[in-house]
């Protein structure tokens, strides 16, 4: 009885008191960098995974850290020799931000780089610092926007910015949406937005995570799991940063995701629907994908018809401009 007290006491008092008022526990259990799967990879050898014409690089950023990237070349480009990355031979490129574990080098990820450049897209991918071989220091949501804009700076002088797309999947949504947000603020908005597997904020991802499912019914759910992600640097409030997103915007969501539900998914959607950009516009778009699938939260990048969706979706924003702000 004493053991089952002690593991009571655990899990019903520390937990709860560690994530209100510890940001390092808050950081942790939201990025989970320390789950560095897979393990048994050279992350400077992208080509051994077969991934065609794939090269590393560093990308520096202004704080003199450094994010270990890999750059793939389009399809009609991969066996071809460059001496710089040819970001700028009118093929659109893509810059895609992972989710809260592992690596750039996990499967489904690989499986989608190999889809887009099937499709003859360059992919530049990479890992937030904290994150794989990128820069070992602390992570919260403005560091790992404050990389993404890095990259994304590295293509503009790669002179691929008037090609420039954003695939953030999981927590790279949030990260994703902020980054698109604040570029468009900047007149540079990216050609077009792809949002796997989203969520409308991080308070409502929480609360409906599987890791809170023992908690949440509690007295003070909302003051020790919720209430203090703020504070700790975190928010990721895609519902509003989405307002300001005068890009195409596609959203994936697979009934079936256990980690974001399907209805979170939705809610970004209606939050988008509400707003004076794509309101009248077809330059939003959601695509649900049924529970028989069985895709769930990492393998949409699995259904046969995601080709042409994101085929359709790129043409459709390069031949449309950005939503003009009324």
């Amino acid at each position: 009885m004493r053991f089952v007290g002690v593991i009571l006491f655990l899990i019903y008092i520390v937990v709860p008191l560690a994530i209100r008022f510890s940001a390092t526990v808050q950081r942790h259990l939201i990025f989970l960098p320390f789950l560095r799967y897979p393990y048994d990879i050279d992350l400077t050898k992208p080509a051994d995974l077969g991934i065609e014409g794939a090269v590393s690089l560093r990308i520096p950023t202004e704080s003199k850290m450094e994010l270990g990237a890999w750059y793939i070349p389009p399809k009609t480009l991969a066996s071809k020799k460059f001496e710089d990355f040819p970001l700028d031979s009118g093929h659109p490129v893509f810059v895609y931000l992972h989710g809260n574990s592992g690596s750039r080098a996990n499967g489904h990820r690989i499986e989608l780089y190999k889809l887009l450049q099937e499709l003859d897209y360059h992919i530049i991918t990479f890992d937030y610092r904290g994150y794989a071989d990128s820069s070992p220091v602390p992570i919260t949501e403005d560091t790992v926007v404050t990389d993404s804009h890095n990259v994304i700076r590295f293509v503009e002088e790669k002179k691929g910015g008037p090609s420039l797309f954003i695939w953030g999947h999981s927590l790279g949504t949030g990260v994703g949406s902020r980054v698109a947000a604040e570029m468009c603020q900047a007149s540079r908005c990216p050609k077009g937005l792809i949002l796997e597997s989203p969520f409308n904020n991080l308070r409502d991802e929480i609360r409906f995570h599987p890791f809170t499912y023992i908690y949440r019914y509690m007295p003070f759910f909302e003051y020790f799991f919720l209430d203090g992600m703020p504070s700790g640097g975190m928010s990721f409030t895609s519902d509003t940063h989405i307002a300001d997103i005068m890009s195409p915007v596609m959203i994936l969501h697979a009934e079936d995701d256990a980690v974001v539900p399907f209805h979170l998914g939705k809610k970004l959607f209606e939050s988008a629907s509400q707003s004076k950009h794509f309101r009248s516009s077809e330059l939003l778009k959601f695509v649900g994908f049924e529970s028989k699938h069985q895709y769930g939260h990492k393998f949409i990048c699995r259904a046969p018809q995601l080709s042409q969706l994101v085929k359709d979706f790129v043409n459709l924003a390069i031949i449309e401009p950005a939503v003009k702000s009324v």
